[in-house]
């Protein structure tokens, strides 16, 4: 079984420069910005995969997005 490391949101917040309502709007969008393969949910909570995120910004920082 992999170790993946899966963050809340406010753990996401604590360690980028992003506020929780944008990382709130990212989750929002996640159909049409690619990052839904990044997201769990269990029950109500939203947990974002750790490795998929990274990849993802650094993915937008080419697009002109997020750099």
């Amino acid at each position: 079984m992999s170790d993946y490391q899966y963050l809340s949101i406010k753990q996401i917040t604590d360690r980028y420069p992003f506020t929780a309502g944008q990382v709130r709007h990212f989750l929002t969008m996640r159909h049409r910005n690619g990052l839904e393969g990044a997201i769990r949910k269990i029950g109500k909570r939203v947990y974002i995969r750790l490795d998929l995120f990274q990849s993802w910004i650094e993915s937008q920082g080419s697009k002109g997005g997020v750099s």
